[in-house]
């Protein structure tokens, strides 16, 4: 039955999902470049984590997972409720105001701060090419702009993500109307992609990561968010009153999803012993069961207890999900910096120094991070809006004067 409720969700436990995998993709990526042994010693106790940063790129994965979750929730609240969707204007403005001024700043910046002083273009056609495709979120087409950028090796990610943008108002409204058919159609199309990438494709670098090999991943949300409404539509609002049997169940789901990537993780932790080309093959062949534990994972944490919740959901998560997106901009080029220009060459071989160069990777692309998000993003998201609504305002027809 339908009914008014038109309160936007804030699911508390998304915002330590989202952080959390972002900081295991940066720290994937602040190792490569110092080398810190991931195992800790704690007393007698010794934590062995190296199977978990040497893995860790694959969250990326779970990055697109929640992105296609959040996307899909409004379409999933609207199938049970009168829950308005986005418009498609309104829903490109959100998304140009919330990703594109942090991205073309970083892609200017890595430009004529660090590309260009450091002459690492050989032939102005290579520069040209490379600027170009990311500015119009296509320097995945192209070899040299994906693997071989001067720029910023991360902003894949933000391209694979616009490209589902341009199409989600579609594919959304699609689901709705068809949900099985939708869903079917997309799981299939991104099945047999990946099927012909793993058989067929001697070289699989420039097509692993490619829109078509995710499609399966958005579905994976798509389903997430109608389990979720359908489960907060019978059992009530996850914040509030719960049974205790809900709160086991929920704890229970979450541990087994956390068990289940980590066992993922191990697995492609190890698949690269064989080279590169297994470990782009070991990505294809979890990316499925990955994605439905993660899913698991976050399903099970909305009911959890409510003091697990709040480690996951507290104002420390919230901070770091907010800031999130510059930080995964930056961490990865301000990391490659650091080293190049700021420590000598005994850091993959001097245990303190790579304990300083990783405390200091982290706490500058914090830094910076926050500086992007509250100094540039917002305030352009801003401007953006308000001129959009000045647009707007223009357009509308004046109403006629009497005469007379």
């Amino acid at each position: 039955m339908k009914h008014e409720n038109r309160t936007k969700w804030d699911i508390g436990v998304l915002h330590g999902f989202r952080a959390i995998m972002v900081l295991l993709v940066a720290n994937f990526h602040i190792w490569q470049q110092g080398w810190l042994s991931q195992t800790f010693r704690i007393g007698p106790l010794t934590i062995e984590m190296d199977y978990l940063t040497r893995s860790s790129y694959i969250f990326v994965d779970g990055m697109i997972l929640l992105s296609g979750f959040l996307l899909f929730l409004p379409y999933a609240r609207a199938m049970d409720e009168d829950y308005p969707l986005p418009k498609v204007g309104d829903f490109y403005l959100t998304r140009l105001a919330r990703i594109v001024p942090s991205y073309v700043a970083s892609v200017l910046l890595m430009l004529f701060c660090v590309a260009l002083p450091q002459n690492m273009y050989h032939k102005s056609s290579v520069m040209h090419l490379d600027l170009f495709s990311h500015l119009t979120f296509t320097h995945t087409f192209f070899r040299q702009p994906y693997q071989y950028t001067n720029l910023n090796g991360v902003l894949w990610t933000v391209a694979i993500e616009m490209q589902m943008y341009l199409l989600y108002p579609f594919i959304g409204r699609c689901a709705l109307k068809k949900p099985a058919l939708t869903m079917v159609l997309l799981t299939a199309l991104g099945w047999l992609y990946r099927a012909v990438i793993y058989y067929r494709v001697p070289d699989t670098s420039m097509f692993i990561n490619q829109l078509p090999a995710f499609l399966d991943t958005y579905v994976i949300g798509m389903l997430g968010a109608i389990a979720y409404c359908k489960l907060r539509k019978a059992l009530g609002d996850p914040d509030g009153k719960q049974s205790p049997l809900v709160r086991i169940a929920g704890l229970l789901l979450f541990a087994a999803g956390l068990l289940l990537v980590s066992g993922i993780a191990r697995l492609q932790s190890t698949a690269g012993v064989q080279g590169m080309e297994e470990l782009r093959l070991g990505q294809l062949r979890h990316r499925l069961p990955l994605t439905l534990s993660l899913m698991i994972c976050m399903l099970g944490a909305v009911f959890m207890p409510g003091a697990l919740r709040w480690l996951l959901s507290n104002r420390l998560m919230r901070f770091l999900a907010t800031i999130s997106y510059n930080f995964y901009i930056w961490h990865q080029v301000l990391s490659v910096q650091i080293a190049l220009h700021w420590f000598p060459d005994t850091l993959h071989s001097d245990r303190m120094l790579q304990w300083g160069f990783t405390v200091l990777c982290f706490s500058l692309s914090t830094l910076v991070a926050m500086a992007f998000t509250y100094g540039w993003e917002q305030p352009c998201a801003k401007w953006i809006r308000r001129g959009a609504e000045w647009l707007k305002a223009k357009r509308k027809p004046r109403p006629a004067q009497s005469e007379g």
